[in-house]
């Protein structure tokens, strides 16, 4: 027998070391068992680091102490639950099969920020990484948990089948291992370059004055009009404002507000672009000049408008 003793009991079995050339080949399972578990525990670190940014949201100034609760509770998931968490989160099939829930944000006296990562597959490639990341999910457990049972590594045939079958194994990990570490690489150069256009005056003019890097305008929020709707609240007499005056307290008090950075070279040509305001025309007498007038539409104006 090439094993000296073996005492069997309640379906365990209490082995004393084999004899050679089986504790050779045993030896050399045990390194390739390690080998993977340790690949897979690197996987798994890894991963933990990639899910703790796959999003973010929160008021700006607890950024950080959210992120850090988030690490705190991808530190305590299993590989399955990452897998399902990366699966369900960060890789979408494209088009997504999921809607994103609405944010609403409770507290409108405090700047909120959310982002949000995702990469897009094909819904061939989508299914095939999903049946891959369930089968290293599959062999992990196995090899953890049920390693021993599977294998005889007490006699040859046993170590031989458990050689082989870490070989192939280890190829998988390896393979999800590199495609992992790709997936944290350009995730990172997407942050980058998020960064540097954050801090770019394109990111400066789309976040407060609604100037997209196109140049086109979303007017319904943008700068200009936003001041033109606070210089009217001001100087409207009757529900109208002046365009003289408006024009005169624009150039006073915000001068970035420049009619070039929206595309146009006339303070009508604002009011006609944006859609947002109702403008009539006083052709005033001979003892008043003309002048344009504005109001800000609002739904009861834009319903009169149409019937």
């Amino acid at each position: 027998m090439s094993i000296e003793l073996q005492i069997q009991g309640q379906g365990l079995a209490v082995e004393l070391r084999p004899v050679e050339p089986v504790s050779t080949l045993q030896r050399e399972v045990q390194r390739k068992l390690g080998r993977c578990l340790i690949r897979l525990q690197q996987y798994e670190r890894l991963m933990k680091a990639f899910a703790v940014d796959f999003e973010i949201a929160g008021p700006s100034d607890e950024l950080m102490a959210i992120r850090q609760k988030r690490g705190e509770v991808v530190s305590r998931m299993t590989l399955g639950q990452l897998v399902a968490e990366l699966t369900g989160t960060y890789l979408q099939p494209e088009p997504p099969d999921t809607v994103e829930p609405e944010w609403n944000p409770v507290d409108s006296q405090r700047i909120w920020f959310r982002m949000q990562t995702r990469m897009a597959l094909q819904p061939e490639d989508y299914e095939r990484v999903v049946v891959g990341l369930k089968e290293l999910v599959a062999l992990r457990n196995e090899l953890v948990h049920h390693f021993l049972e599977r294998f005889d590594i007490w006699s040859e045939a046993g170590c031989h089948d458990a050689d082989a079958y870490l070989d192939v194994g280890m190829a998988k990990v390896d393979g999800h291992y590199a495609e992992l570490r790709q997936w944290a690489i350009t995730m990172d150069q997407a942050r980058s370059a998020m960064g540097a256009f954050m801090a770019s005056p394109a990111y400066t003019d789309l976040l407060f004055d609604g100037i997209r890097p196109d140049g086109t305008v979303d007017w319904p929020t943008c700068g200009i009009v936003r001041c033109l709707r606070t210089a009217e609240t001001v100087l409207a007499v009757d529900g109208w404002a002046d365009l003289g005056q408006v024009i005169e307290r624009m150039n006073l008090m915000h001068p970035e507000q420049a009619l070039k950075r929206y595309g146009c070279t006339t303070w009508r040509q604002v009011l006609h672009e944006s859609k947002q305001f109702k403008i009539r025309r006083d052709q005033g007498s001979a003892e008043r000049p003309g002048r344009t007038e504005f109001q800000s539409l609002t739904k009861p104006l834009q319903s009169s408008d149409t019937n």
